[in-house]
C-alpha cells in the first residue's frame, strides 16, 4: 500500500462519503474507491461499511484508520526533518549573514 492510498481511506474515513473525499483529494471518485479497494484486498478487511449513509468504518477498519494516521503523521515528519536538515523551513531557507548572526549572538554589533 502507498501513501497516496492511505490519505485517500482517511478522506473517506473523515468525510464519510466517497464522492466528497475524491473531490477533496482531487480525484475521480471511481480512481478513490479503487485505491481503497486495493488496500482492503491487500488487508484481507472491509475497512468500511459502504451500506450506511454516511459511510463508516467497520470495527477493524478504526484500527486501520488509528494506524493510517499515524503512518501519514511519520511521513510528514520525515519530510519535515529533511527540510529542516537543509535550512528550509516554512517556506523560506534560514541562512543567516555572518555578520548579522555574529552581531545577534555575541553582540558584536559594529
Amino acid at each position: 500500500m502507498t501513501l497516496t492510498q492511505l490519505n485517500y481511506m482517511l478522506a473517506v474515513a473523515k468525510y464519510g462519503n466517497f464522492t466528497t473525499a475524491a473531490e477533496k483529494s482531487f480525484v475521480t471518485q471511481p480512481t478513490l474507491s479503487m485505491q481503497v479497494q486495493k488496500i482492503e484486498e491487500e488487508l484481507g478487511v472491509k475497512i468500511f461499511n459502504r451500506g450506511t449513509k454516511p459511510i463508516i468504518l467497520t470495527d477493524v477498519g478504526e484500527k486501520v484508520v488509528l494506524q493510517a494516521k499515524k503512518i501519514v503523521e511519520e511521513a510528514n515528519r520525515m519530510g519535515d526533518i529533511v527540510s529542516t536538515e537543509k535550512g528550509f523551513v516554512g517556506g523560506v531557507y534560514s541562512g543567516w549573514e555572518s555578520s548579522l548572526q555574529s552581531c545577534l549572538l555575541y553582540s558584536q554589533c559594529f
